[in-house]
Order: C-alpha cells, then sequence, then structure tokens
C-alpha cells in the first residue's frame, strides 16, 4: 500500500511540478506583452497631447503672435477665465515633456532594464488604464521567449524548493513520530 501511495505522490508532484512551471514562464512572458500595450497607450497620450499643442499654437499663430506670447497673455490677462486656459495650457506643455521623457526612456530601455525604468517612468493613471483594457498573450519576440523561460526555471525552482521543505519537514515530524 506504502508503493502505490508513493506513485500516486510521484504522480501528481511531477503534474504540479509541471503546471506550476508552466504558470511562472506564461506569467513572466505577460511582462513584455504588458509594457507593449502600455507603450501603445502612452504614445497614444502624448500623440493626443501633441494634438492638442499644435491647435493652440495655430491659433496664436492665427493671431499673428508667437506660442509663448499666447501662453503669457493667458497667464496674465484680467479675466481669471483666460488665466485658468493659460494655465492648463502650460500644464499640458509639461505633461508633454514628461510623457515623451517617459515614452523615450522606455523605449531605449533594454529588455531586462524595462521594467526598471517602467516603475521609474510610469504614469500610473495610464498603466491602470492599460491594466483594466490589458488582453493576456504570449510575445513570440525574444524578449517574451527570454521572459517566458525565466519563468519557467522560476516557478520550477519555487516549487522544487517548497517541495524540498515540505518533504524535510515530513521527515522530521515522521521520525520524532
Amino acid at each position: 500500500m506504502q508503493k502505490i501511495f508513493e506513485k500516486i505522490s510521484a504522480f501528481f508532484s511531477g503534474i504540479a511540478d509541471r503546471l506550476i512551471s508552466i504558470l511562472g514562464a506564461v506569467g513572466m512572458a505577460q511582462f513584455p506583452q504588458f509594457f507593449s500595450q502600455y507603450l501603445q497607450r502612452l504614445g497614444g497620450h502624448l500623440q493626443e497631447i501633441r494634438r492638442t499643442i499644435n491647435k493652440y499654437e495655430q491659433a496664436a499663430e492665427s493671431l499673428g503672435i508667437s506660442f509663448e506670447d499666447y501662453i503669457r497673455q493667458h497667464l496674465t490677462a484680467e479675466e481669471r477665465v483666460f488665466q485658468t486656459s493659460g494655465e492648463v495650457i502650460a500644464g499640458l506643455l509639461n505633461r508633454l515633456e514628461n510623457i515623451e521623457n517617459s515614452f523615450y526612456q522606455l523605449q531605449q530601455a533594454g529588455p531586462f532594464t524595462r521594467w526598471i525604468v517602467f516603475f521609474q517612468e510610469a504614469d500610473w493613471e495610464i498603466a491602470r488604464q492599460t491594466l483594466t483594457f490589458y488582453t493576456p498573450g504570449i510575445p513570440t519576440s525574444m524578449e517574451g521567449i527570454i521572459y517566458a523561460f525565466t519563468g519557467l526555471l522560476l516557478g520550477w525552482g519555487l516549487f522544487s524548493l517548497f517541495k524540498t521543505a515540505f518533504n524535510t519537514l515530513d521527515n522530521k515530524i515522521r521520525k520524532k513520530g
């Protein structure tokens, strides 16, 4: 009876080992997938801000003044309504600079440093939006394959560590009993 129990235990242990390894691979492969979707969304925000600023630049040009003068005149206007629109435009320019920098930093980051750069540069509102509409997938790029392989090893390693700790504890309990 003991041998049957050991064979059944080994069978389920082997299935669990493979399942956890596969889950680790699939899980880690989501990092490049998420980065890709985040970068697409970030690029969309960047394009929209540029489009909006371009409209303000065209408005300034149609008045025969520079864009900087256009903003300055809004900020120094007597009317609070115009002052707030100047603040909005100045805020858009600041946001444009931040998103351009973040986008550039993420594009330049290597596959193994991208997640570090992401945590340093992320716009968390855009990251939340990305996560809300995130579509899981298995990237077939070399980066995706490397992350998947790393996840496979991590899953297998964690399972092996857990299994070894459990077996050690089980052996100690059996020796005492």
